[in-house]
């Protein structure tokens, strides 16, 4: 009889031995478990922004010690371009890598994050890093990526990060010199450009960057937009050899949106290595478009790239109707009324 105390020890040692031994194999299967993710562009094979994001795949994986693998697939690889934002809302892809402005009909705001003809005209810094930092500084010490992240998340995405595309690139088939040049002109763009490309003279479309060197070259553009991947990866200047300096934006904008569903089913190490990669692909864009702004120097000095220098009475002219168009975006909504104010304090415009 005295030995029963010591067999009811000896039992619940063992059950308390057991159950501690599933929770820690269950705290050891869940801490080791692996996310796969998948990021689609919406740019094309060649394009700089796309190629660069290998290096934010592979930063994402060794700094989540591979517990967290992004495949990235480039524009269309998995769904069209007018599909990218409601299929990463859907979850059918984890990241979309785009630009606001192809949101601007769903969340308005995003037209100007992408950047206002002229709003990113950085004056009080002198290369092209300084210019890129003063509107990263812009937009995390203003408050400008907490507008975001709160009108993003109202359709199921967290905005991660910014990159940058160095200013809009324009290549044409003839000089845009003057005022009157730009009168008819056929120009490949997007979003909020589209406008300020009619009030100017031109006429603004959208073509599809794969299918704009064949536009070029039947004379169905007589000029494109995009970024300087139009000479490094698209090759645009064998058939638009000008390139149009117009005193635009030195930057405009682009972004990471996450599923809000993948981006909360992180553990909290996991979403600072994302973060962290992420911040380093602005870095690596800012590195890497500035490097090929140096390249198109270059080809300019060999003669396979012609300047077309829009004149300072243009440039103030065109300066005039995008403040317009300012004031216009600026009535969109409550949250557009809020950046514009921003953008207007912190550029001294009026």
């Amino acid at each position: 009889m005295a030995e029963k105390p010591n067999v009811k020890k000896l039992a619940l040692f063992l059950i308390i031995l057991i159950c501690c031994s599933i929770f820690s194999t269950g705290f050891s299967v869940a801490s080791d478990k692996v996310y796969r993710w998948k990021l689609q562009s919406g740019y094309p094979h060649g394009d700089l922004s796309f190629e660069l994001l290998k290096g934010f795949a592979e930063d994402v994986k060794k700094f989540s010690n591979g517990k967290l693998i992004i495949s990235v697939f480039a524009d269309a690889e998995i769904v069209p371009l007018e599909q990218l934002f409601e299929s990463t809302q859907k979850g059918v892809l984890d990241i979309l890598h785009c630009m606001g402005a192809f949101w601007g009909g769903i969340v308005p705001v995003g037209e100007i994050e992408f950047g206002l003809p002229f709003a990113y005209t950085i004056t009080e810094a002198d290369t092209f890093a300084a210019k890129g930092e003063v509107i990263r500084d812009f937009y995390y010490q203003k408050g400008f990526v907490d507008l975001l992240r709160r009108e993003y998340g109202k359709h199921g995405l967290y905005w991660l990060d910014m990159h940058t595309y160095g200013g809009p690139f324009v290549l044409s088939t003839k000089p845009l010199d003057k005022y009157s040049d730009w009168n008819g002109v056929k120009i490949r763009d997007e979003g909020i450009y589209t406008q300020f490309h009619n009030m100017i003279g031109a006429r603004g479309t959208y073509v599809s960057g794969g299918e704009a060197y064949m536009a070029l070259k039947l004379g169905t553009l007589d000029a494109s937009q995009w970024d300087i991947s139009a000479i490094s990866g698209l090759k645009w200047h064998e058939v638009a050899p000008y390139w149009v300096q117009a005193g635009d934006n030195d930057h405009v904008i682009g972004h990471m949106l996450i599923n809000d569903k993948s981006w909360k089913a992180l553990p909290d190490d996991l979403k600072k290595a994302v973060e962290q990669a992420a911040k380093n692909y602005w870095s690596a864009t800012v590195k890497g478009y500035g490097e090929e702004f140096e390249n198109a120097k270059k080809m300019v000095a060999a003669g396979t790239l012609k300047i077309s220098r829009v004149e300072p009475e243009t440039i103030e002219k065109h300066k005039k109707i995008a403040y317009e168009i300012w004031d216009e975006v600026a009535k969109r909504d409550a949250a557009s009324s809020e950046a514009i104010k921003m953008i207007k304090d912190w550029r001294k415009v009026k």
